[in-house]
């Protein structure tokens, strides 16, 4: 069995970045032995995963960089009326699909992360944002 399709390194640095500056966050990693999915990295609050970050294989063979978050239903509904880069998940009503490529607002991204560490952090730690 060949090896699983991988997310580029400066990207898997960018994102943990963004996560493990967030109090109490911890990672997971499913070293996934199937061809069509990468080793997916999630990033948790209490054993609770506001975001996920997994890559798929493009039909050239290259890597297809996705972060899945939590979102609100309104924010939910805004990103997916906006289209590329943002999709819906398959993992749950409450979650949004970011497509990152060379052109991804990292800005953007970081407000995304933090919106949806909210979603699932206790109050005490989402104090200690603001």
């Amino acid at each position: 069995m060949s090896a699983p399709v991988e997310v580029p390194d400066d990207i898997v640095e960018r994102v943990r970045a963004l996560c493990l500056a967030l109090p109490e966050v911890t990672v997971r990693i499913d070293y996934s032995l199937v061809r069509a999915r990468s080793t997916a990295q999630s990033f948790d609050i209490r054993r609770r995963s506001f975001c996920l970050l997994v890559a798929r294989e493009d039909p050239a063979g290259q890597p297809v960089p996705l972060l899945v978050l939590r979102a609100s239903p309104e924010e939910r509904k805004a990103l997916l009326s906006i289209g590329h880069p943002f999709f819906a998940s398959r993992a749950g009503r409450d979650r949004i699909v970011v497509l990152l490529t060379n052109d991804t607002d990292w800005a953007e991204i970081r407000e995304l992360v933090i919106e949806s560490y909210r979603i699932l952090a206790p109050k005490k730690l989402t104090a200690l944002l603001d």
